[in-house]
């Protein structure tokens, strides 16, 4: 831990395969995804549970309708809020996985999050006014933006203090990936949000307890780790693992001369 918060990166220092199928990626994530689940349900637990049970008990003070906007806009801006700090774990630990065949330990995952807490949260919410503004205009514009800054909160985690402008740089790895990436991210969208409606009616929707709310809440979110691990494994098929240093040629002695 102390050389990644030393050299502001983390390296990717393992040979993986090239991003060239939507479909093996999609079948590679969930192998990924359920072989890592005892690390990642804990982590996104840790983070969302406490917080989207205070965040129930607090509306429910303040008399906040469970089914009004304001519940739905709160419960938004909260995931938006959480998921900087669980994402950016959640790609410590699965690197960690790649790299030795088991996840990094919670308690380094987390620190790690929280090192780029702030600047994942500042990012996201450039990438949603980013794909809002376009969306606003026309739907397609909203979609080709929400494709090229795909790569942000990755990017974010990864190449942290070694990249200034995550953004730009994740428009630069899906040029040329475009119709790929899209192919990806709409099963799972569909998916997701099928997911949702299901669980929130099988619970009685609103007119479920508040702490059953936050829990269901905090469960789904164990969910959207999956495209977590997506947009890492599309990263990582896109840009090359780090090439070890060439060893230095060993000094010639000077030869000595004939007396």
């Amino acid at each position: 831990m102390r050389r990644e918060w030393q050299q502001g990166y983390l390296e990717i220092d393992f040979a993986f395969a090239r991003f060239d199928s939507a479909w093996n990626l999609l079948r590679q994530s969930a192998r990924v995804y359920f072989a890592n689940l005892g690390f990642l349900a804990p982590l996104t637990l840790a983070v969302f549970l406490p917080a989207k049970l205070a965040l129930q008990l607090i509306s429910d003070w303040l008399d906040v309708s469970k089914g009004g906007l304001a519940a739905y806009l709160t419960m938004d801006l909260s995931d938006l809020v959480l998921s900087a700090l669980a994402v950016p774990a959640a790609v410590y630990g699965l690197l960690e996985f790649f790299r030795t065949g088991k996840a990094a330990p919670l308690g380094r995952s987390l620190r790690w999050g929280c090192r780029q807490f702030a600047r994942t949260l500042w990012n996201k919410f450039k990438v949603e006014i980013t794909i809002t503004l376009w969306g606003a205009l026309f739907l397609i514009p909203g979609i080709v933006k929400m494709v090229r800054l795909v790569f942000t909160d990755a990017v974010v985690a990864i190449e942290a203090d070694r990249e200034t402008a995550p953004l730009d740089r994740s428009q630069e790895l899906s040029r040329g990936c475009g119709w790929r990436i899209f192919a990806v991210l709409i099963p799972v969208t569909l998916i997701e949000f099928g997911g949702t409606y299901l669980a929130l009616d099988a619970v009685g929707g609103t007119a479920a307890s508040r702490p059953v709310i936050a829990f269901v809440d905090s469960l789904l979110s164990v969910g959207g780790q999956w495209s977590t691990v997506i947009v890492l494994l599309m990263y990582l098929g896109i840009v090359p693992a780090a090439q070890p240093a060439e060893p230095k040629p060993a000094a010639r002695k000077p030869r000595r001369k004939n007396s």
